[in-house]
């Protein structure tokens, strides 16, 4: 990593994502549309593959896994699945594109299941910005699901689809902390403690002071979060809450099923109840296909990993002591 003694305040805004090689046309859709609300800042694209897995691709803003040389990647790769492994590399490729772009100042991850609706604004100058799933403490909806308090404490306070870094001595010493968890402990094991990068977020104010938290409505969008956001349209833009739409997550949508949601069943998330959001989900299902949603989603996956129907629990490679 480059010298960390010195930082500063001004730079370029650059934003990234991690995709396996079938992913592609949502990398590519997500940064056509954050760059037309954003011509001014970078898009890197980040792979879990190497060039020659991933036909036809245009390599300007491209990193590939290869390109991290980490001595720890080789094993992570066996030991995770894509889905796992997609996450466990986030802070990975971030210290890896500060490193390789040293006028970037403000790093932002965003997933490749997004869509950009407007402009990123500088909202603060944190060292680390978080994104809670939810954000008032009334109007969950009734039962044990996916809006419940108590979800919150098995997936995560803060949704790791989004973050964003400031190159500040703090960020960078968060990146190593979240990598060094990472290599071991990103596994999607909720019944165990573990939901990959996501669970361990929830203890950054333990060890980091420099954090924001972005509870502006019109940021990071998702099913979580609809029942204390409201969508509206007023003259061709949109708005949330009377904010302006920044990004919308669409996260368990599948473009397979268009009229669904999301991919299971509840009477609050679909589209007779919230008829506002066709208009949302058609542009993302329009996007996709035009980058190529239906031939690059066969592409394989160029790895092998361990499949096992009983893991080890993962605390066993571990011993704990506390004083």
């Amino acid at each position: 990593m480059e010298d960390n003694n010195s930082f500063s305040t001004g730079g370029t805004d650059a934003a990234f994502t991690v995709v396996s090689p079938n992913y592609l046309a949502h990398a590519w859709s997500l940064k056509k549309s954050f760059l037309a609300h954003n011509p001014d800042k970078l898009f890197f694209i980040c792979v879990l593959g190497e060039e020659e897995n991933c036909p036809q691709i245009n390599t300007a803003d491209v990193f590939f896994i290869n390109s991290l040389k980490d001595i720890r990647i080789g094993e992570m790769i066996v030991r995770y699945n894509p889905f796992e492994l997609s996450c466990a590399l986030k802070p990975y490729f971030a210290s890896h594109i500060l490193k390789q772009n040293l006028a970037i100042q403000r790093l932002i991850y965003l997933d490749s299941d997004m869509y950009v609706f407007g402009t990123f604004k500088q909202l603060n100058d944190a060292a680390i910005t978080l994104s809670p799933h939810r954000t008032t403490h009334v109007n969950y909806l009734p039962g044990l699901d996916n809006f419940s308090t108590t979800t919150l404490l098995k997936y995560g306070v803060y949704n790791a689809g989004y973050f964003e870094v400031q190159r500040k001595p703090e960020a960078i010493a968060f990146l190593e902390w979240w990598k060094n968890l990472l290599e071991k402990m990103a596994f999607n094991k909720p019944e165990e403690y573990l939901f990959t990068d996501q669970l361990w977020l929830n203890t950054v104010h333990s060890f980091f002071d420099d954090v924001h938290l972005n509870k502006n409505p019109g940021y990071n969008v998702g099913f979580w979060n609809l029942i204390e956001r409201k969508v509206t349209n007023k003259n061709n833009s949109w708005y949330v809450n009377g904010e302006p739409l920044i990004f919308f997550h669409y996260s368990n949508y599948k473009i397979e099923q268009p009229d669904q949601l999301v991919n299971f069943e509840h009477p609050f998330l679909s589209f007779d109840a919230l008829p506002e959001l066709k208009p949302i989900f058609e542009k993302y299902q329009n996007g996709l296909m035009e980058a190529g949603y239906e031939k690059i989603k066969e592409i394989p996956y160029p790895y092998s990993y361990k499949v096992e129907t009983k893991k080890k629990k993962w605390w066993k490679n571990f011993s704990f002591q506390f004083s």
